[in-house]
């Protein structure tokens, strides 16, 4: 038979180095049995008098230099100091009970008040929470401020569960049927999230609360206003709101997120700002679409900041923005950028991105190393891109080595609703142009 792979080939056994069978088992036993006789009462107790007498015995000894059982006793006074001995063995013995006694007192006082703690908040909770699904949107709004109450007042991990919910929350379908003329919700008209707005404005405020973070400059001067007390904070949270929906303004200036934030695939329907905002530990908006513009003016990213196949549909600000990680716009749809004056120190990847309108790359910090490769710029906007330091080849047409020209005006005319869209405008212009521009408007 053919030899196993890993065995020596002389035949010789190696010697195991595991601990033989019998022997875990009897391990095992000692440990339980240990483990039995220090939570016990008794043996608490037994084991703290064995301990005490030992340290005796090796004060005894360290003392006088002479083992206690080759210690001489005066004849006339053996009886004595026997009873000497052992009164003060005794002693010690019940002291050590009447301190395990107390110990264990105290620590089931207090594991008996955590209990009663946690089946308290998590009574708060559960209340918070039910008021948070209700169908009226003050009642809901009621909840969001109860939950905010328990991450203040209890502090601690209840913070994280606390911004779990509201991500959660947020994470939802909240879209509903605008109510008809007889008051029940009209079915047959497009779904909104109008009847949650309020809810949502009130977490949006409850998460800038709890996360700006009182910075100071140069001059130890606070450069920003902290609401809440530092262990009240939720920047080292995890904030998870991937395939959320915003259908209000997302308003999170000066904020501060030290453990992460995942905005992937999240739609805002209008405008987001995070100027001034501070990501610690990356952020991901990665297939996030931006309707109403966004504006990451000021921003410091410190880890990678991801935003793979996004869509700016309103314009895109990073402005004055820090990069230290890496910055990811590949496959991203930028319709207007301005980078200006923005600080790279990782790469910057813009591979297959596409600029449907202007760009301004003027004014870069740092020496970033930009890749543009397959990358679309329109050709109408020619002239409206600012390339400051970013080298442009001379035999690439005024673009960046890897991109190209791309009439984004012809490949809007391929699309039916656009076309239609089209026609119906010409043909208003051409009615306005009729009546010499006096139609009523």
């Amino acid at each position: 038979m053919a030899e196993e792979s890993g065995k020596p080939s002389d035949g010789m056994t190696q010697p195991s180095r595991e601990k033989p069978q019998w022997g875990k088992k009897l391990s095992q036993k000692c440990k339980a049995a240990w483990r039995r006789c220090k939570d016990s009462l008794f043996g608490a107790i037994a084991i703290w008098a064995v301990l005490g007498i030992i340290a005796f015995v090796l004060a005894m000894w360290g003392l006088g230099r002479v083992p206690v059982w080759q210690l001489k006793l005066d004849p006339e006074k053996q009886a004595e100091s026997i009873v000497k001995i052992a009164l003060t063995l005794v002693g010690g013995v019940g002291a050590v009970a009447y301190l395990v006694i107390k110990y264990q007192e105290q620590q089931q006082a207090g594991r008996a008040e955590k209990r009663e703690k946690d089946r308290i908040v998590d009574t708060k909770m559960q209340d918070a929470i039910n008021q948070l699904g209700s169908d009226k949107a003050s009642t809901r709004i009621a909840g969001v401020y109860a939950l905010a109450d328990i991450a203040d007042t209890y502090r601690g991990g209840y913070r994280q569960r606390v911004v779990d919910i509201l991500c959660g929350y947020l994470r939802s379908d909240r879209e509903t049927y605008p109510l008809g003329e007889d008051g029940k919700p009209a079915t047959g008209l497009p779904r909104s999230g109008d009847a949650d707005k309020a809810v949502e404005s009130t977490i949006l405020s409850m998460f800038v609360a709890h996360l700006k973070k009182g910075p100071r400059d140069e001059n130890g001067d606070v450069t920003l206003r902290q609401q809440v007390r530092n262990d009240q904070l939720w920047c080292d949270c995890s904030f998870d709101l991937h395939g959320a929906t915003f259908h209000e303004d997302v308003r999170l200036i000066g904020t501060t997120f030290e453990h992460g934030l995942n905005f992937q695939g999240t739609k805002f329907e209008r405008g987001a700002n995070f100027s001034g905002a501070h990501f610690t530990g990356g952020a991901s908006f990665s297939g996030a679409h931006f309707t109403g513009g966004a504006s990451f003016s000021g921003a410091h990213f410190t880890g990678d900041a991801d935003f793979l196949m996004a869509h700016f549909t309103g314009g895109a600000n990073f402005s004055g923005a820090h990069f230290t990680g890496g910055a990811n716009f590949n496959v991203a749809d930028l319709d207007g950028a301005n980078f200006s004056g923005a600080h790279f120190t990782g790469g910057a990847n813009f591979v297959m991105a596409e600029f449907r309108t202007s760009a301004v790359f003027s004014g870069i910090q740092g020496q970033p190393s930009f890749r543009f490769e397959e990358c679309k710029f329109n050709k109408i906007f020619r002239g409206a891109y600012e390339w400051g330091p970013i080298p442009i080849p001379e035999d690439n047409d005024g673009l960046p080595a890897g991109a190209v020209w791309k009439d984004f005006l012809e490949e809007a005319l391929k699309d039916k609703d656009f076309l239609e869209l089209w026609r119906n405008l010409n043909k208003c212009l051409k009615e306005y142009g009729k009546d010499g521009g006096t139609t009523n408007r």
